[in-house]
């Protein structure tokens, strides 16, 4: 005969013996072996959420992050901004190359993952940080104009006359205006009234306008002095701070050419596009700003490429239907596209730069907003697809 299992006779045992025990008795073993059973249960699941949460025990699925603001800002290892640069990098998504000394301010432009922001730049008074954009291209073109500057008169204020055809003396001249404007947006308060103000005059000049904003001075020395108190302004400034301002400009761009990203902007063509499962963007390249940055000076190498420089043609941008239901596209809305670029400056005249790039990387962001803080996907521009 088989031999019931131990853990069986056992139950039996105590089953039958609480039936021979007092009804109090048994109430009170019933209300004990109740406590033992939710002891057990609370047990186990406490073991399973330690299990989960510490990511131990089965794996689950995570369902995808809902589209919405994400900021996709972080700066990695491989897309800081040159080290070797006098540059520092805030929070605020912008650029500070550091002042050499005190008489000068920092110059302050947008960035992208730690490095410039070329293109279409954002800006909303009270909310992004001020930039200095022209100083900023202003300084680069000290560096690259060297033939104009090398005319450049630093003895005294040089007058051209439009009607002959003295190169040197017209070179001179843009090259003292140039140096003008950028004194203008880099000198310190303090330098501004002492190179710009009559010192004479009964009060400071104001140089700022309502914004706080840097205004356009007329002349060394102050528009109400002299040629000579011009020309001693100028001179003086030459003498103190034009080898400075030349050293602060050769920091820039150490081997000739600057990695950078170029924002382009575009528009959503039409109505979401349920077979291809994205939408169709128009005109990139061809609308939104462009500092630094022109889509005409667009190295274009692959067929891929080429089509994109051609904004005539619209590009497709994969999104599914959930995600772009979340986004509230519309016909028309604008789409910021960016891209990884190599910057390098091609001198077509004594005074004009053509800054050309080419893709650094195929990749290709989409962002719902200028600011970039709403990523909606990417793209590759090897397998994007193309439509008239």
């Amino acid at each position: 005969m088989k031999m019931k299992p131990v853990k069986t006779n056992i139950i039996l045992i105590v089953t039958v013996l609480g039936l021979f025990m007092p009804i109090s008795v048994q109430a009170q073993f019933l209300k004990k072996l109740k406590k033992n059973v939710e002891n057990k249960i609370a047990k186990k699941a406490s073991e399973k959420t330690d299990e989960l949460l510490n990511g131990n025990g089965e794996k689950t699925s995570v369902p995808d992050a809902k589209p919405g603001p994400a900021s996709d800002n972080t700066i990695s290892q491989s897309e800081t901004a040159d080290k070797r640069d006098p540059v520092a990098v805030n929070d605020q998504n912008v650029l500070r190359f550091k002042a050499p000394s005190k008489d000068f301010r920092d110059v302050v432009i947008q960035s992208y993952k730690g490095l410039p922001r070329y293109g279409d730049v954002y800006f909303l008074r009270g909310t992004t940080e001020p930039t200095m954009n022209k100083a900023y291209e202003a300084l680069l073109e000290l560096k690259f104009l060297e033939d104009l500057f090398k005319d450049m008169d630093q003895s005294k204020l040089t007058t051209y006359n439009y009607t002959n055809n003295d190169l040197k003396s017209k070179n001179s001249n843009n090259a003292q205006h140039h140096l003008l404007m950028l004194a203008k947006d880099v000198l310190s308060d303090e330098k501004l009234q002492e190179y710009f103000c009559d010192s004479e005059a009964k009060a400071p000049c104001n140089f700022n306008n309502s914004v706080g904003e840097r205004t356009i001075v007329p002349s060394w020395g102050g528009t109400r002095n002299n040629e000579f108190a011009q020309n001693r302004s100028y001179t003086k400034f030459i003498k103190s701070h034009y080898g400075t301002l030349q050293a602060w400009s050769n920091s820039f761009y150490e081997d000739g050419t600057q990695i950078a990203y170029f924002v382009a902007r575009g528009a959503v063509a039409e109505k979401y596009d349920f077979k291809n499962k994205g939408y169709w963007i128009r005109s990139i390249f061809s609308i939104g700003g462009d500092f630094i940055l022109h889509n005409s000076n667009f190295l274009a190498y692959s067929e891929n490429e080429k089509t994109l420089k051609n904004y005539s043609k619209k590009v497709f941008f994969p999104v599914e239907p959930t995600a772009a239901k979340a986004y509230n596209l519309i016909e028309r809305s604008p789409v910021f596209v960016v891209f990884k670029v190599k910057v390098t400056p091609n001198l077509t005249s004594q005074t004009h730069i053509a800054w050309e790039f080419e893709l650094e990387d195929t990749k290709m962001e989409f962002y719902k907003d200028g600011l970039l803080s709403q990523k909606m996907g990417e793209s590759d521009i090897r397998t994007i697809k193309f439509k008239d």
